[in-house]
């Protein structure tokens, strides 16, 4: 459960390093604190929305709206998931097809098909091949942040970590959308979180103890705080090159030695294999489907022609506008089980 909720969240931007580098390391020793939110987060978030979906028995994200808020709004944000899902799939396939032609010279085209074969068959396989798929890459995803982190805070403790001027990192410019360190945190939660609950709900419904839905939530979120952790110190070692860097963490690990960087890249891939393949079988369950090989067709070709928009323009777009529109989704599980847990008091 934790490595599924983790490969729901570990996509193309998380991987790249990119996420880390615009949400906190621009901001300095505040991103540090952004991370440790997003850390208590994620885990509070997971643990009570897979408790929810596992002691109610809902398979679709769809379900979960209904149950923690009003019909009004489960309508509107079904909608709004949905539609994120899809296009997450679609940036996947944008990133898979950048990675390929960037770091081995590939076709994209190449990159976009052999991600989206690979996609189709995982989710043809249910909810066996989606948790196989996550077991199996998401611990490598989570070995290579680890690695990267630890050169990283080598490299800073070198430098004398408590000195002022290692500190201050550097003076960027944060985006327009995201103008300081605790919005961004806000931000870069919701909208992860997000997508994270609502592939990962169906996986969650089939669990059969309570306490694997709460430590599936716990140990993910935790996870995945470490891993971004491990991120920002490898760029905050790196220093202004690396800020530069379409995909900075790659470069990073090109400077550690030769081929690593194309290691990396392989596990870049991964990451944008599991969102991919979490993300497609969260919308066929949305769907009221099994994942049939002609409704797969339907949904991985509607993704190819989103991913034709192309990989940064993707993400420049998407990910702001959703994470603004997500922030309402971790206020009301939070709300629910508040008045799950007053009334039962007022029983006793």
């Amino acid at each position: 459960m934790a490595a599924a909720y983790i490969g729901a969240v570990v996509g193309a931007g998380f991987a790249s390093g990119q996420e880390a580098l615009t949400f906190f390391v621009i901001y300095g020793n505040w991103g540090i604190l952004g991370i440790l939110v997003v850390m208590l987060g994620f885990a509070v978030i997971g643990a009570l929305s897979f408790t929810a979906a596992q002691e109610l028995g809902i398979e679709s994200y769809k379900e979960l709206l209904a149950t923690i808020s009003n019909p009004s709004w489960a309508r509107i944000y079904d909608i709004v998931i949905t539609c994120f899902l899809l296009a997450g799939v679609g940036v996947m396939l944008a990133g898979a097809g950048s990675l390929a032609e960037q770091q081995w010279g590939l076709p994209a085209l190449s990159g976009v098909g052999t991600t989206a074969v690979i996609t189709g068959i995982s989710c043809y396989l249910g909810i066996e091949g989606v948790f196989h798929l996550n077991a199996c890459l998401v611990p490598v995803m989570a070995a290579a942040a680890a690695s990267l982190g630890l050169l990283g805070l080598g490299g800073l403790w070198t430098k004398k970590i408590l000195q002022a001027e290692a500190l201050a990192l550097w003076s960027s410019t944060p985006s327009s959308l995201v103008p300081n360190w605790w919005l961004g945190a806000i931000i870069y939660l919701s909208y992860n979180s997000m997508l994270g609950i609502a592939a990962c709900t169906p996986l969650a419904a089939s669990l059969p103890r309570r306490k694997w839905a709460v430590w599936g939530g716990v140990a993910g979120g935790l996870t995945l705080g470490l891993m971004l952790l491990g991120s920002c110190l490898a760029i905050w070692d790196a220093g202004h090159e690396a800020a530069q860097m379409p995909v900075p963490l790659a470069w990073i690990a090109s400077k550690a030695g030769p081929g690593i960087g194309s290691v990396y890249g392989v596990i870049i891939w991964f990451a944008m294999l599991t969102t991919a393949a979490t993300n497609l079988y969260a919308v066929v369950k949305r769907l009221g489907q099994n994942p049939k090989p002609g409704l797969l067709g339907v949904l991985l070709a509607l993704s190819f022609g989103l991913s034709l928009l192309g990989f940064s323009s993707l993400i420049e777009l998407l990910y702001p506008f959703f994470g603004y529109l997500g922030w309402f989704y971790g206020l009301q599980i939070v709300i629910y089980y508040w008045r799950r847990w007053r009334s039962a008091r007022r029983r006793k």
